[in-house]
């Protein structure tokens, strides 16, 4: 194979994978369901998108049901044939194999390799995967509100999802608030205070940056609004007591508390990461995700660091387009190679092409468990050396140029963009 060189010091790099949603090890351990605790997503948005009925779906991943795995397996069987041959399920297949020996995935093995998954599942098992299978030296893993920002930090660096000071839609959502704050939120600077206040807590526990997920509710076009205006939408929110406000009432308080928090981490030096694109799972409207609609945003805080995910798949142009054009504008192929490997080198080929080297980030299994990590980021590694493989023959790149951006897309930009010592 041409290129082993440059292969061999892509896969001896340690790598800092820029997203996960990892939960706590103890949460891992803890696990009985063995391979069917891997349908939390991805796979299972597959089968549901090949037929399987939801109610099917939510049987087989029930923990508490009572039901042993060749039961679970006939509850999937049907559609298993379909998913399985999508990005998704191929990544699945090959880490089975890789991680727990799995051959194939049947009614006939499906008892053992619970069982096995089970087994291996115990206290050490997130730095066996993590470290030494899958060369990670950092996971930047993702925190959801109400969440810890205390995590495991020979691992991993804390990244928290701050929307919530930007949802309410009722009195009960605000009350909610205040039991994170302690203290009542019933004015506009209320809201404020404590939004800055629990930025101000996570950020002296060491998270290195901040998330924003509306793509999944909301479009990404966040208007100018006076704070006038976003005080108005507030009260009316303290005066619903139920989810009786639209849209239209809401987007006020919504646009001037994310604008507020992409300031505030700007001042503290955070970057920020948007979810771009694609939104997992099953039904959304994707028009909401489009990267180009961040535009006003972008202008308007030219001291933030905006970092932008998934490559907004299908929109990797628009990305590629605004990295090269804001100096503020990062583009992140994370989840991409286990969406689709031939779209994710693809991107990766034109990113190289269009995007300076220190604003591209080639690697973020996106996954809710270490096994999806290291089945996701060895898929990346295999892209990155392709890719840069086909530079090098083209006469692109010289094999030590190829070398270094390599370096630069997999370790070094997240650990300079992150802070990360």
């Amino acid at each position: 194979m041409p290129h082993d060189a440059l292969r061999e010091h892509i896969f001896s790099l340690q790598i800092i994978d820029t997203h996960e949603h990892i939960p706590d090890e103890e949460v891992a351990c803890a696990d009985t369901l063995g391979f069917f605790n891997f349908f939390e997503h991805y796979v299972s948005s597959d089968l549901v998108s090949a037929g399987m009925p939801r109610a099917s779906l939510e049987a087989m991943r029930n923990p508490h049901n009572g039901l042993l795995p060749g039961e679970r397996w006939k509850l999937m069987e049907p559609w298993w044939p379909f998913a399985c041959t999508t990005a998704y399920g191929r990544a699945m297949i090959e880490y089975m194999g890789e991680l727990f020996g799995a051959g194939e995935i049947n009614g006939e093995t499906i008892a053992h390799l619970c069982l096995r998954i089970v087994s291996a599942r115990q206290p050490g098992w997130y730095h066996t995967v993590l470290r030494e299978k899958a060369g990670i030296d950092k996971a930047l893993v993702i925190r959801w509100p109400g969440q810890s920002v205390d995590v495991d930090r020979e691992l991993f660096r804390a990244v928290p999802i701050l929307d919530h000071y930007a949802t309410p839609s009722t009195r009960a959502d605000l009350e909610t608030l205040e039991k994170e704050a302690g203290h009542a939120i019933q004015t506009l600077d209320q809201l404020m205070a404590a939004q800055e206040a629990l930025l101000d807590r996570f950020a002296a526990k060491g998270i290195v940056a901040v998330k924003i997920f509306l793509a999944y509710q909301r479009t990404l076009q966040f208007d100018r609004c006076a704070q006038a205006e976003a005080a108005r939408a507030f009260d009316r929110i303290w005066l619903s007591q139920k989810l009786d406000l639209g849209f239209a009432d809401l987007k006020r308080l919504q646009d001037f508390m994310t604008r507020r928090l992409v300031g505030l981490a700007a001042e503290r030096g955070l970057p920020v990461q948007i979810h771009t694109g694609l939104q997992e799972g099953n039904g959304n409207r994707l028009e909401n995700s489009k990267p180009t609609l961040l535009t006003d945003l972008i202008l308007d805080h030219p001291k933030a660091q905006f970092v932008l995910f998934h490559a907004g798949y299908p929109w990797a142009g628009e990305v590629s387009a605004m990295a090269k054009n804001f100096p503020n504008v990062y583009a992140d192929l994370c989840w991409m190679p286990a969406v689709s490997p031939a779209f994710a080198a693809r991107t990766l080929d034109e990113w190289i092409e269009t995007i300076p080297a220190n604003k591209i980030f080639a690697v973020g299994g996106d996954s809710n468990y270490v096994e999806g990590a290291y089945g996701h980021c060895n898929r990346a590694r295999r892209i990155v050396s392709d890719v840069l493989g086909a530079k090098v023959a083209q006469g692109y790149f010289t094999e030590g140029e190829a070398e270094w951006v390599a370096g630069r897309i997999l370790r070094e930009n997240a650990r300079e963009l992150f802070k990360i010592d």
